[in-house]
């Protein structure tokens, strides 16, 4: 195995490791509602995004160097953010039809709330 291939797998199993408690905090702070397809991508997201670090620590500590750390990490950035956009495209529909009537702000509302 070639030292890229050992930092990204060693990275990987590291974000893994990060985003078993990355993603429960995430969703204590803000509920999935976009189905299945959101929590998968969310998922993949967190776990990307958590290997980033360890994935140019991992490098730099097997003397690839920044040759190989750089790319791996940015490749590991863009990954990540792909997976984000999937996110946010299952969630987008649930956010816009979950807005009930009584969340709207109007101006009566204004006026009564006394701000």
């Amino acid at each position: 195995m070639e030292i890229w291939q050992q930092a990204l797998l060693i990275g990987l199993v590291l974000g893994g490791l990060l985003a078993i408690l990355i993603v429960p905090r995430s969703l204590r702070s803000e509920a999935v509602r976009g189905g299945g397809g959101a929590k998968f991508f969310h998922a993949v997201g967190a776990i990307l995004a958590s290997a980033v670090f360890p994935t140019a620590v991992v490098a730099l500590i097997l003397r690839g160097g920044f040759g190989v750390a750089f790319p791996l990490a940015f490749g590991l950035a863009i990954l990540a953010f792909v997976a984000l956009i999937g996110y946010a495209v299952f969630e987008q529909p649930a956010h816009v039809s979950g807005k009930s009537e009584e969340e709207v702000w109007t101006a009566e509302k204004a006026k009564t709330s006394g701000l």
